[in-house]
């Protein structure tokens, strides 16, 4: 079952010291300083933990810097009411203006800056989550991080609807909890937040995500593809499969680069992970996940485990864990 947890503060006038105590104790740790020479600090939030993600608003009346040795491990829409804010994220500066959303991997960031009457609705989504996602909508493994194009513009007609599914989120979470909706269903909503932003705003899989697979492929490559598929739990070489497609192995690595993005052996490896995923969630299954990835030719269960939840955001024993559907 989910649940929704809130927390609610408001400082006025806190020093350095207790706002980095209180960021250590409530959030994360990070060491917090007042902007522009002011020796107090004085913001205000409310925030909700709602099973993967998170959903907060708050203001920061006196502008304050907060240096992140380490952020957590989630994606994170900030969705601006009034206000300016910079994020430092590993070389990037992301910029956050009325009009101007930013998402981005809050495990990059380095150093946040909120100026005076800084006011935002946040969304963070965790990463496995946000990836498991992805990959649902690819039917592929992730192999790749995930990153977003910045910044999001609210004024377009995309950015006009993830600002309107942020609004219809929080003013449910707001809500007296006489009227407020069941955590199922803030969830769903959070999820078709998580859904849209994939959809919508540019980010590294946005190609893939968009444009079907050509069907101008060229024979060779097709019979390389076949002999893999039929072939996927067996010990494979490049080399057996450029002899079984009938070209070259540089031919060969040249074609799957030019219509499918990738390697030869890395299409291999998708087939197997996506070989494992099925066999994982199919009704009945009740197989050791050591023998099934042996199956489809992983030999090393480390490695295998690193792989599979690098690709599907969880590792191979949650999906097997996963309720299954089916008719009774």
């Amino acid at each position: 079952m989910t649940y929704v947890t809130q927390s609610v503060f408001k400082i006025d006038k806190a020093g350095a010291e207790e706002m980095t105590a209180h960021y250590a104790r409530t959030l994360f740790p990070a060491i917090v300083e007042p902007l522009n020479g002011h020796g107090t600090i004085s913001v205000e939030d409310r925030h909700y933990t709602i099973g993967s993600f998170s959903v907060w608003s708050g203001k920061c009346h006196s502008g304050m810097s907060v240096a992140v040795p380490g952020g957590p491990d989630a994606y994170c829409l900030y969705l601006p009411t009034s206000g300016r804010m910079l994020i430092d994220a590993r070389g990037r500066r992301l910029e956050s203006v009325p009009g101007r959303a930013v998402l981005a991997d809050m495990s990059s960031f380095k150093r946040l800056t909120l100026f005076e009457e800084r006011g935002h609705m946040g969304v963070a989504f965790e990463k496995s989550v946000m990836i498991r996602q992805l990959s649902d909508l690819l039917d592929a493994p992730v192999l790749d991080d995930l990153e977003f194009s910045n910044p999001v513009d609210l004024a377009s007609e995309r950015g006009l609807q993830i600002a309107a599914l942020g609004n219809l989120i929080w003013q449910d979470l707001a809500a007296e909890k006489s009227d407020r909706s069941s955590a199922a269903y803030t969830e769903c909503l959070l999820q078709a937040m998580m859904i849209a932003l994939l959809e919508t705003t540019p980010h590294n899989y946005s190609a893939q995500l968009a444009t079907p697979a050509s069907p101008a492929v060229p024979k060779q490559l097709k019979r390389a593809m076949e002999y893999m598929h039929a072939n996927s739990g067996s010990e494979i070489r490049i080399a057996d499969i450029a002899r079984e497609a009938g070209a070259s192995v540089r031919s060969l690595q040249a074609a799957f680069q030019q219509f499918r993005n990738t390697t030869p052996l890395a299409y291999l490896r998708t087939i197997r992970l996506q070989g494992v995923r099925k066999a994982l969630k199919d009704l009945g299954c009740s197989r050791p996940v050591a023998d099934i990835a042996r199956d489809w030719g992983f030999s090393h269960m480390g490695r295998f485990a690193a792989l599979y939840h690098q690709s599907f955001g969880e590792m191979p024993s949650e999906t097997a864990r996963q309720p299954r559907h089916g008719n009774r």
